[in-house]
Order: structure tokens, then sequence, then C-alpha cells
């Protein structure tokens, strides 16, 4: 008997050894985007999931906004939108960002932090029902231009950077900030709709930050020179086009893609890309 249980002893060691050097399949080294509307994404990998601009209402006419089973799940924090560690917003415009379902959504999901401008954080805090979130649940980063700010929130690396909105929003006092988020081994740019110089690139050095994915407003990018400024400022390995008018994905899909060889578009709410 005592040699049986010896025998059996033997053989559970060598099948533990096996177990300890057997290489562990992990989905930590990789990462998804799912695309929302317009510049809505949730970024995801292994247990983190965070959502820039993906909590917005109805904005204008010829802006997309996700379907309604689609936006009760964001609002509920259901899956695919449950767990969500961050929240970030760029601006507080309409097509980025409303009071409501950012509101529905931390009040759903406890574990969800918000990081964004003053501005954005002010407009939410004026919403009744976001009243009785804690204050430890917001993250004001409103950044002077040209500056940035590394943090680590909720387990979740974030660069927040300061860089105005375009179109002659610069002057008019609208807060507006860029994230970068590591995540999955990867480097993901978020640009919002900045505003693209050679002034408001230069300061931030993001042709030496290994961005591997750039999010970018595809009316930015689909022209000659919005394609230098990334080419020359950025360096991104995958240029991504998003806030796509309705009725527009064709034509600008293919805008981008001449102007940036390799570019590729998000244009269907909650598709999918991996890297």
């Amino acid at each position: 008997m005592s040699v049986r249980i010896a025998l059996i002893a033997l053989a559970l060691g060598a099948t533990a050894t096996a177990s300890a050097q057997a290489p562990r399949l992990t989905t930590a080294d990789s990462l998804t985007i799912t695309f929302i509307a317009n510049e809505g994404v949730m970024l995801s990998s292994g247990s983190q999931k965070v959502l820039i601009d993906g909590l917005f209402l109805k904005y204008k006419t010829g802006f997309p906004t996700p379907a309604d089973s689609t936006q009760r799940r964001l609002e509920q924090a259901l899956p695919p939108f449950d767990g969500v560690n961050v929240i970030l917003a760029t601006h507080q415009h309409g097509d980025h960002f409303h009071s409501a379902p950012v509101a529905a959504h931390m009040r759903a999901n406890p574990r969800a932090t918000l990081v964004t401008s003053q501005q954005v954080i002010d407009s939410l805090r004026r919403f009744p029902p976001a009243r009785t979130l804690p204050a430890s649940r917001f993250l004001p980063r409103t950044m002077p231009e040209g500056t940035r700010r590394r943090d680590v929130v909720n387990g979740v690396v974030i660069e927040v950077l300061g860089i105005p909105h375009g179109g002659g929003w610069r002057s008019r006092g609208l807060e507006h900030v860029a994230y970068i988020v590591e995540m999955g081994g990867k480097r993901v740019l978020h640009v919002g709709d900045a505003s693209f110089s050679d002034e408001v690139l230069a300061p931030f050095h993001l042709d030496t930050a290994r961005i591997d994915v750039a999010l970018l407003p595809a009316w930015l990018v689909a022209d000659k020179k919005g394609a230098q400024l990334v080419e020359r400022w950025i360096r991104p390995k995958q240029v991504v086009g998003i806030h796509v008018g309705e009725g527009e994905e064709d034509r600008v899909s293919s805008a981008l893609r001449a102007a940036l060889p390799g570019a590729v578009a998000f244009t269907r709410s909650l598709e999918t890309r991996r890297w």
C-alpha cells in the first residue's frame, strides 16, 4: 500500500510541475476596441475596460448615435459595457458627453471613475441624479495647452494632454483634452476634436511616444495637410478614423485611405478590431 501511495504522489508531483511550466494563455497582451458611435469607443483588455466619449445623446442631424438597445446597455452598465474601470470625455459638446447617460452608467457601475476636464465634471455635478455620487469618483484634469499628465486610475495608465478644440473654439473658453491609454501592451491616442497644427502638436513629441493606434477624426486627416501632420508629429502604427457623419461613410473612408494608406475607419456601431 505504501508503494502505491508513493507512486501516486510522484505522479501528482510530475503533473503539478508540468502545469507550472506550461505557458499560460492570456488576453492581457491584446487590445480590443469596440466602436460605439461618432467618437465613442470602448477599449478592453483582460479585465480592464475604458470608455472614451461613449456616453452621449442625440446632438445634431448627421451626427451618429448608438441604437436604443446599445444606449440602454451603456446606461445600465450591461455587457459588453459592464465592469468599466475608467470613463474619459474629451470635452462637453453633446456628441461626446451628456450628463444623463454618464450619471446613469456611474450609478449602475460603482467601480468607474470619470477622468476629464473640470468643466465637464462641473456640468455633470449640476445634474441632480449625479449629486449623490462621491467626489472620489471624479478626477478633474483640465490641462494647460501643451502640457500632459500621467496617472494610474483603477489600474489603467492614462496620460491627459492639453490640446485645444479645433474650429475656433480655442478662444471660447472650452476645455478640451486628449488621452493616451496604455492597455494590453498597446498605447492608444484619442484626440477628440483637437486642433491640428505644428504649433499644437510639437510640444507633445508624440512621434517618439510609440503610439500603436491613433483614433483621429476622419475629416481631420482625410486631406493631404492633415495626413502630413499625422506622419510628422504622431507616426502611429495604425490610424483609425472616427467622427464620420451619417451618410458619409463610404466617401470619407475612401478619402481617408487615399490620404493615409493603411488607415481604416470605424463606421458601424459595435464593430470591433483587435491589436
